[in-house]
């Protein structure tokens, strides 16, 4: 592994960590992480398919485990430096293979142990490392080596840079782990690349030497930035094979008292997990259940009777819980929870507030403020905008009647930047908010009617086809339809989907009652929906002609009620 070097120019200031190489080297048979910006080379444009991999230590079975040889008390104190590393092995060769690793608890003395046994050191003159490739790791104690603190190595270039180093770090290093040399080690490695080889080398060169591979000491962003190159993805996939997309169920299977989640794989149904005694057992009563947007988290906010709420985060690729925050305050029924984009932030409304919450460390990070006596109670977020959230909130004007605006908050600073009156709330079922991907128009419930605000001009118009008076779960589908049900409690709580340019309107299913959860499913066109109360998941299936078939999945939950999820659909 190489270090960032000690000294930072000011030309490697601008740079940041990206072009500031140099450092210790790894010793003999050891392979290591390392970074160089000594130039850069013409075969960074080659097309063809790029790699160095030692074909003999591929792994033959997937999953592949992973755990930490740390004791008890590291393992609770680097709680959030693992996260960072889980999540580096998430976004880099999970997400673009179809290798998984599973397990990521303290390690046993299983002698028939398959997996990554991994210590965490801070050692002078040693870097991070893995003792040899591939499969000759399995169930080598210090068969990788990560450094969390940087006290000792790489300090100038690591400390108050730990999320980065660490997540670039285990990228690099879990490459090793799945039997990829260093690139530069190549026959092939062209002049210009003057990084000496280093660790073991692999027997098969595939394509053209890849200057961009987060394998390569010569790649000018170090470690590659934590990201794969698009060879690196094609080499992952020869022997890994492609992404396969699982599907889960999470149900409430109850929702209150002694809490218990059942995750479903679907469509088998067969049971994955249970959450029971993992869950915090001095909070009685789940208060929402969501995903994130990429499907990686599940989230549970639970409250207690003498006090607080708590937000529960669980890693759907293993379901374990990865972090419990305290969220401070007191939430009302008006007051919601929503995931941000980036999969690992959380929204919550509170007051004249929205919390953001690192479902990382489960430490609250920043707040939005409001305008003075508006009240925040939806959040929404549109893919074409990852810099803004849409806020839904409203204002007291007694004795005149209160008016809803939806503002627009710029995530980088926390300003205001757009604001959008929106008519007059009615209670608090109906505050209902919802936003396009292209984030060009916004929907929302005034004065028991659906509007659409135009996100651009400002403008707002009634949707006259569709009357319904109470709708709920209201949500944009695509830029040009929307689907919600229409609330009529113990009556039919038909499910509809609208087109707003064609003005076609659908009515998925109208005999539903007392429906706690309704959810879309973009793959196949699904939704999803159930009653809270001894009530079953089903799914409404599209057919050809336009229709939906209504199929019961038997998946009952039970003690949930008041406008809470009692499931989530994941796709990931």
């Amino acid at each position: 592994m190489r270090r960032i070097r000690g000294w930072v120019s000011a030309i490697c200031l601008g740079l940041l960590l990206t072009a500031c190489g140099g450092g210790d080297n790894g010793g003999s048979g050891v392979t290591a992480t390392a970074k160089s910006a000594e130039e850069t080379s013409s075969a960074q444009d080659k097309a063809t398919v790029k790699g160095y991999a030692l074909s003999t230590a591929i792994w033959k079975q997937i999953p592949i485990g992973v755990c930490w040889d740390m004791s008890s008390a590291d393992f609770a104190q680097y709680s959030t430096q693992r996260n960072w590393t889980r999540q580096a092995v998430l976004d880099s060769w999970e997400e673009n293979s179809g290798v998984e690793f599973t397990g990521w608890q303290q390690c046993t003395n299983d002698p028939n142990y398959y997996g990554i046994r991994i210590t965490v050191e801070d050692i002078a003159g040693s870097g991070p490392h893995t003792m040899g490739l591939g499969a000759a790791l399995n169930n080598k104690v210090g068969g990788m080596a990560l450094n969390f603190t940087f006290k000792n190595w790489s300090t100038a270039g690591c400390v108050g840079r730990e999320e980065y180093c660490i997540r670039n770090v285990a990228a690099h290093e879990f490459g090793h782990a799945l039997g990829f040399a260093h690139e530069q080690n190549r026959a092939d490695t062209p002049s210009s690349c003057k990084e000496p080889t280093q660790g073991t080398n692999g027997d098969t060169m595939i394509g053209a030497w890849d200057l961009a591979s987060i394998m390569n000491y010569c790649n000018p962003e170090w470690n590659g930035n934590g990201k794969l190159s698009a060879t690196d993805i094609v080499m992952a996939q020869k022997y890994y094979g492609v992404r396969k997309v699982k599907e889960t169920v999470y149900v409430l299977s109850n929702g209150s008292g002694n809490v218990k989640m059942t995750a479903y794989d679907f469509p088998t149904l067969a049971v994955k997990a249970t959450f029971s005694d993992m869950l915090p057992s001095d909070f009685k009563t789940v208060e929402s259940l969501f995903s994130s947007v990429d499907g990686r988290r599940v989230y549970l906010t639970m409250w207690s009777s003498t006090g607080g709420t708590r937000l529960v985060t669980i890693d759907t690729a293993t379901n374990s819980i990865m972090s419990v925050a305290d969220i401070p305050g007191v939430m009302g029924y008006g007051d919601q929870v929503q995931p941000a984009l980036d999969g690992r932030h959380v929204y919550t409304t509170q007051l004249t507030k929205v919390n953001v919450f690192d479902t990382d460390s489960g430490k609250l990070t920043r707040t939005f403020d409001l305008p003075t006596n508006s009240y925040a109670r939806r959040i929404a977020t549109a893919k074409n905008d990852l810099g803004g959230i849409y806020v839904l909130g409203f204002t007291y004007n007694n004795p005149a009647p209160a008016e809803q605006e939806i503002f627009r908050i710029d995530i980088a600073t926390g300003a205001i930047t757009k604001r959008y009156p929106s008519g007059t709330p009615q209670d608090y079922r109906l505050y209902q908010l919802a936003v396009t991907p292209d984030a060009k128009k916004a929907y929302v419930v005034s004065a028991g009617a659906l509007k659409e605000v135009d996100l651009i001009s400002g403008n707002t118009r009634a949707l006259t086809d569709v009357p319904e008076k109470t709708p709920q779960f209201l949500t944009a589908i695509s830029n040009t339809q929307i689907l919600f049900s229409d609330d009529n409690y113990t009556n039919p709580n038909p499910i509809i989907v609208y087109d707003v340019n064609t003005r076609k309107k659908t009515t998925a299913f109208d005999t539903a009652v007392l429906l706690q959860q309704v959810q879309y499913e973009s793959k196949t066109g699904s939704i999803f929906h159930a009653r809270g109360t001894s009530g079953s998941v089903n799914q409404l299936q599209p057919r050809g002609d336009g229709t939906y078939k209504n199929v019961d999945l038997g998946l009952y939950a039970a003690g949930v009620q008041g406008g809470i999820a009692p499931f989530v659909y994941v796709s990931r």
